[in-house]
């Protein structure tokens, strides 16, 4: 479909975060870019790159309406930032290295939008193959990520009501959902492809274990019982002792390698 470029089009505020990423963040530019839905706003904050970064941003630059690069506490402290300048009905975060699946995708606003977050069907791209985000029933949000975040678009008044808890680590855009959920903001689900997301960097070893009690302590926060408890004390002794095992298994493959190339 092709944008009606109609004043009463929507504006809409696309946010990238980056640090460091001048292999990926190309891709993401250009994506936001080459929509053929002229309203848009585009924001990147960088976190202070000196990889490049800056340089490729730079030539983007009479396209961007704001950027700026300067330290800040992570990624949802970047995040916060960009909600403070954003001026749009709507508000979407494609981060580095992630990229709208089509030029048409924001023509979806060129249909007014009855709800407070809309979200859609999203692309995990890996080195080796790409899979489907699977999405869940919004009941399940207590221990499952009902939607991509990059496939997401939320009202900006309420992202300036709410705005990122840095409290969590990797979960907060799951805390905000969840909270949106249990004070009965309108989802619409509207189960089309909105984007590829970057799966190549893969979440650390470190990370999954700060990912899984963030979201216990989520959970628990909005939706507490002993049931939910004991799910996520047996979940994250499972994940433990599989990291653990992986270790153990790596240390003799890779010491009877060590032996077989010793002779």
């Amino acid at each position: 479909m092709k944008s009606k470029d109609l004043t009463d089009n929507p504006l809409i505020s696309v946010v990238t975060v980056v640090f460091n990423g001048a292999k990926n963040i190309e891709k993401t530019i250009v994506s936001v870019l080459n929509q053929n839905y002229k309203n848009v706003e585009y924001i990147i904050i960088d976190g202070g790159s000196t990889d490049g970064t800056i340089e490729i941003i730079k030539k983007h630059e009479p396209k961007i309406k704001y950027w700026t690069s300067k330290p800040d506490k992570g990624i949802y402290d970047a995040m916060n930032k960009a909600i403070d300048i954003a001026t749009g009905e709507w508000i979407n975060f494609m981060n580095c290295g992630d990229r709208f699946a089509s030029d048409e995708v924001l023509n979806l606003f060129t249909i007014k939008q009855n709800a407070d977050l809309l979200y859609g069907n999203a692309i995990i791209e890996y080195a080796e193959f790409n899979a489907p985000f699977k999405k869940y029933s919004l009941d399940k949000m207590w221990n499952r990520s009902p939607f991509c975040h990059q496939a997401c678009f939320v009202r900006t008044s309420l992202m300036k009501q709410y705005k990122f808890n840095l409290e969590y680590k990797i979960g907060a855009d799951h805390d905000l959902f969840f909270r949106a959920y249990k004070e009965n903001r309108k989802f619409l689900d509207l189960d089309v492809l909105i984007c590829y997301f970057d799966g190549t960097e893969g979440a650390t070893e470190k990370g999954i274990i700060t990912a899984i009690q963030d979201k216990k302590n989520i959970a628990l926060k909005y939706e507490n019982g002993i049931d939910k408890w004991f799910y996520y004390q047996f979940y994250l002794m499972y994940v433990r002792l599989t990291l653990t095992a992986k270790h153990l298994l790596g240390a003799r493959l890779t010491g009877k390698i060590k032996q077989v190339l010793k002779k």
